[in-house]
């Protein structure tokens, strides 16, 4: 346990009380010993996040309308939208749980997803001190996330046009409890879907529009916003946001000019008197149980090269593409490579090319930190013998149904893996077979003062993207109002 001094502020976060832990036997109710380290003095500048100590100008309203009504319609727990329907529900420990996700092409009503949900994340810090050496939190796998559902406040955390829905869960005991707001539903607009203006013909271009399912957990400081994003296109969106108030360190520097900065911020950033926001990582990873066009699928490379050019010509090198199958769990547990893709392809079936239809999986589309490439630790730490999904951003492996957490179904005291690294390491074949997606992406948080003593929401992206599924744009003559 760590301490926190309340001074009255509102943000008691912005006190800690470092060097001073203690380790408690939570089944004998006890103190076991107390962990000490040099007396810092608690940084007691008021540091209030709700604004009560600011006079900012009022902004002029933006009303969002939607005069001849929803484009989506909600059957019980089944959500319709343009061509997409897909059932929803709130899961204690995951959140959202999203299933029986399907396309209507055409009439042809087009399997994509069976399920899909967050699996678990990590937020490791990487300080070796006393009050920080320890702080590795399974968000999910030791507190359920689901029970931490955050009410949307619809205007602010979500658009005013959203319909929030109740959910029904079971509590830390077991008990049903229903959460008011605790999922936003909410159709944008998202810039053009397409363009092209020829010299003397009329424009021709298109708005893309999306559907977004959100949800907020409220995991002690932080504060996290999970978009399920789907297109007109076909495309899924993932997006993961990280909010609230960072985990800060006190420290004997004031300003990056006193003595003891260098040594103070040797983990973090200086982001207020007396105060450090230590480097750390975000890391999640999703389930999504993929049934692109049916179960029987395969996991394909395609990897874009140099090759000389044997043709004749003035040119001395072509652009290929080298296409091959990763065709077991091993070799499918890769790093993200962002140049090269991966397709989930069902490869009995073909679009009218006799292309196999395939979802492209990109673990990371993009953020608004710097991307978690790995984990930023050394390969003896205790950290990674329990949680390989951590290193590597593309795992794949065989449905089996007990397995669906990337950290285990039992994390919270694990001295080994007993999630994806268990369950990939009988490298069981994946040609032709209901195959697992699992997909860890995130950020190494690096502080800055901007984010203090509130965070603006950084994000980090994640993209499912059909891959020759269609047999031309899906959104071809697309006529919106």
């Amino acid at each position: 346990m760590v301490s926190y001094l309340d001074t009255g502020d509102g943000n008691y976060w912005a006190h800690p009380i470092e060097n001073l832990v203690a380790v408690v036997d939570l089944e004998a109710k006890k103190i076991i010993k107390i962990e000490e380290g040099p007396v810092i003095p608690v940084p007691m500048e008021p540091r209030p996040y709700d604004g009560r100590d600011r006079n900012a100008p009022a902004v002029k309203p933006l009303e969002i309308t939607e005069p001849e009504g929803k484009n989506y319609t909600i059957t019980g727990d089944t959500i319709h939208w343009q061509n997409w329907d897909f059932h929803l529900r709130l899961n204690s420990r995951v959140g959202p749980i999203l299933s029986t996700v399907t396309y209507n092409d055409n009439g042809k009503k087009r399997q994509v997803m069976y399920e899909g949900s967050l699996g678990g994340m990590i937020v490791p810090y990487g300080d070796p001190d006393v009050g920080w050496y320890f702080k590795a939190y399974l968000d999910s796998g030791d507190y359920g996330m689901g029970t931490l559902t955050s009410p949307i406040v619809r205007g602010k955390d979500a658009p005013s046009n959203a319909v929030l829905l109740d959910e029904t869960i079971a509590d830390y005991t077991g008990k049903p409890t229903t959460i008011p707001g605790a999922v936003a539903i909410f159709e944008r607009y998202a810039g053009p879907e397409y363009k092209h203006l020829e010299m003397g013909k009329p424009n021709v271009s298109t708005e893309r529009r999306e559907l977004v399912v959100r949800w907020i957990s409220t995991v002690g400081n932080y504060d996290y916003i999970f978009d399920w994003v789907f297109h007109d296109n076909g495309t899924i969106g993932i997006d993961a946001g990280a909010t609230g108030i960072e985990a800060v360190k006190g420290v004997m520097a004031k300003t990056m000019h006193d003595p003891s900065a260098k040594e103070d911020t040797r983990y973090g950033t200086l982001i207020d008197h007396n105060i450090v926001g230590t480097t750390h990582q975000h890391i999640y990873n999703f389930r999504l149980d993929l049934d692109v066009d049916g179960e029987n699928n395969t996991l394909v490379a395609m990897d874009p090269e140099v090759k000389p050019n044997t043709a004749g010509g003035p040119r001395t090198s072509t652009m290929q593409v080298n296409q091959y199958t990763i065709d077991s769990e091993q070799k499918a547990a890769q790093k993200f490579d962002p140049g090269t893709i991966r397709l989930l392809s069902n490869t009995s079936k073909e679009n009218r090319m006799g292309n196999p239809v395939s979802y492209q999986i990109i673990p990371y589309a993009g953020g608004t930190h710097p991307a978690a490439t790995g984990a930023k630790f050394a390969p003896d730490e205790w950290i990674y013998h329990r949680l390989s999904f951590m290193d590597k951003q593309l795992w794949v492996t065989r449905y089996h149904p007990t397995e669906r957490y990337p950290e285990g179904k039992y994390p919270n005291r694990s001295a080994q893996d007993t999630g994806l690294g268990q369950y990939a390491k009988d490298d069981e074949s994946l040609t032709n077979h209901d195959d697992v997606v699992w997909i860890t992406t995130g950020t190494t948080h690096v502080a800055r003062a901007e984010e203090w003593p509130i965070m603006p929401t950084e994000w980090a992206h994640a993209l499912l993207k059909p891959w020759n599924f269609f047999d031309e744009t899906p959104t071809l003559g697309e006529k919106k109002k």
